[in-house]
Formats: structure tokens, C-alpha cells, sequence
């Protein structure tokens, strides 16, 4: 059964239809020949970020041009006829890769129909679709420099990420308390991916929206966020591997509820820190092991600790988001 999308309209698209009615508008008044064509152009510019706006223009504008010229001097030495079209088009393809201007091939067809249309190819021809080719995609500039912010969207995904880290801290914490219990956060670890993953491509898109900046603050969070995970995978691994009741795992345990209490502090990571070694210290002062499983579960614990600390480390040295994004930008 055919399965319908949800029908919206978004801003893009808003976007393209401003622009398209401005293309023709302002084509028409300046009085040019195939006026209409400048609402092909903006639509084939409209792009979702400013920086592949700008690239598309340039490689359209160039194409243009080069096929402009080309066609042309072409039609005039062989005439307008369709293999001669056919000729020009097989010429010129090879030509705009050589350049790098392969994304305006389209355009240039357009452009080189009207040459191919043209009752009098002379310079009055070239100024025209030099003009078309300034309105459309000068139109397409203005509608692509109108991007909405980001930096909500990335708010709410790093709100979600939080959420997520800290329940699984929760589940930690609780299974130190009840070790006999199953332990089982991977569907979780996949949510928590998925989510980042997502957040790291809307950051990288919010990037390609600024001329001049070339980082996002929100982008090395999340990846901070991206290498934590790896831990917490680690963690939970460790964790399945005790087997008997070591006395120091309560402690542990109150270590794991309050870095849950505080995932997006930036202030008490240092706290955090200084709890663990002070755990290390009176996990010094235990007698060892007896048994062979209490072996293994000490051995599990040493290893546990040393997992959260790089964790704990990792957002130290981050800091916080405003911080990061301070530091970028100085």
C-alpha cells in the first residue's frame, strides 16, 4: 500500500517560492527576453545552508558564462540547428567537470536554449542572459542569506542527550545497590547514539551557515558526548562482571548517583573527581580478596574506577558549552 508523507510546508520551500515569483518579477520589469528563466535559476540555487548557496551560485554563474560564450561562437560558425545542440552539449559537459563547475550543467542548458532560440546571436543577446543569470541567481543569494537559528533545535538535543546519560547513570547506580539483577542499557546506548548522531549532522549543517566560522561549540560537545558513550558502553561491561558483594560498591554507587544528579554541570566535575580518589584511597586500605569471584569483581571495580575517571576527565577538559564556544571564538 502506496504510504503518503506527512504534508508540511517548510521554510525552504517558502524560500523557493519567494524567490521565484522575485526572479520573475524583477526579470520582467527590467524588461529581458525569457524573463521567466530566473525562476529556474533560483529555484536550482536555494540550498539548505548559506556556504553551499554560495558555491552553487559560483559554479552556476561560471558554467553560464563558459556555455554562453561557447554556444555562441558555435552556432555562428556551424548554425542553430539540433545536432549542432547536441554538439555543443557533448563539448561542454567534460569541460565544466575539468573546471569543477559540473553542478551548473542544468543551468547552463537553459541558458544555451535561448542562445539555440535566439533569432540574432549578438552582444544585446549576451547582456540579457548575463542579466537573467544576475537576477536569478542574486535572488537566490538573498533568499539563502535568511537561515533560521540552529541553536534551538541543538538546545533541545543536547537537553535530550543529558536526559538519557543520566538515566543510564541511574541504572548503575542502582544496579551497584542490587548486582544480581539484570543489566541491560544497550537499547538505550543505541538511543543515545542515534541522538548524537543526529545532533553532530545539525551541528555540522549550522557550521556551513556562517561565512567566516569554521567550528561549532555545539559540535565538539556533542562529540565529547559521542566519546563518553564509548565509556559508558565500557562501564556497563565492567559492571556485569561482578559477581560477589564488595564493600566498597555503595560508595560506588553514591559516586554514580550524584554524577546523574549533575550531567550538565559544569561546575562540579572536579567534585566528582576528588570523590573517586577518595574512594581509591579506602579501596587501598581493604584486605584483598579471598575467593576467586571476589578476584574478578575487584579486579572489575579498580577497572570500573578508572573508566569513570577518564569519563569525568573528558568533561573536565571540555568545560562548559559557553566556555568552549568563548574559547573558539577568541
Amino acid at each position: 500500500m502506496l504510504r503518503l508523507n506527512p504534508y508540511r510546508i517548510g521554510f525552504r520551500t517558502i524560500k523557493t517560492a519567494v524567490g521565484m515569483a522575485l526572479g520573475v518579477i524583477v526579470a520582467k520589469a527590467l524588461g529581458l527576453d525569457n524573463f521567466a528563466s530566473s525562476a529556474i535559476l533560483v529555484v536550482l540555487c536555494i540550498k539548505h545552508t548559506k556556504v553551499h548557496s554560495v558555491q552553487a551560485i559560483i559554479s552556476r554563474f561560471v558554467s553560464c558564462i563558459m556555455i554562453l560564450i561557447l554556444g555562441s561562437i558555435i552556432f555562428q560558425l556551424l548554425g542553430q540547428h539540433a545536432i549542432v545542440l547536441g554538439l555543443i552539449v557533448l563539448l561542454f559537459i567534460p569541460l565544466a567537470v575539468m573546471f569543477n563547475v559540473q553542478e551548473g550543467v542544468v543551468t547552463s542548458c537553459v541558458i544555451l536554449l535561448h542562445v539555440f532560440n535566439a533569432k540574432t546571436i549578438d552582444l544585446d543577446l549576451f547582456i540579457n542572459e548575463v542579466l537573467l543569470l544576475i537576477v536569478g541567481l542574486g535572488i537566490a543569494f538573498l533568499m539563502n542569506i535568511i537561515m533560521p537559528s540552529l541553536d534551538g533545535s541543538l538546545d533541545e538535543y543536547k537537553e535530550q542527550v543529558e536526559r538519557q546519560i543520566t538515566q543510564v547513570f541511574k541504572a548503575f547506580h542502582n544496579y551497584c545497590q542490587e548486582y544480581n539483577k539484570e543489566l541491560n542499557l544497550d537499547p538505550l546506548f543505541k538511543r543515545i547514539e542515534s541522538t548524537v548522531s543526529s545532533a553532530k549532522s545539525l551541528a555540522f549543517r549550522d557550521v556551513k551557515n556562517h561565512f567566516v566560522r569554521n567550528e561549532n561549540a555545539y559540535y565538539y560537545y556533542f562529540d565529547m558526548r559521542e566519546t563518553q558513550l564509548e565509556l559508558l558502553q565500557r562501564m556497563q561491561k565492567l559492571l556485569q562482571q561482578i559477581q560477589t558483594n564488595d564493600a566498597i560498591l555503595e560508595q560506588i554507587a553514591e559516586l554514580f548517583e550524584e554524577v546523574s544528579n549533575n550531567v550538565n554541570s559544569n561546575d562540579y566535575t572536579i567534585l566528582r573527581l576528588h570523590s573517586l580518589y577518595e574512594i581509591r584511597l579506602e579501596l587501598d586500605e581493604l584486605a584483598l580478596p579471598e575467593t576467586h569471584e571476589a578476584l574478578l569483581t575487584r579486579a572489575s571495580i579498580i577497572q570500573l574506577l578508572n573508566e569513570l575517571e577518564e569519563y569525568l576527565n573528558i568533561k573536565s577538559q571540555f568545560g562548559s558549552l559557553k566556555m568552549h564556544h568563548d574559547v573558539k571564538a577568541s
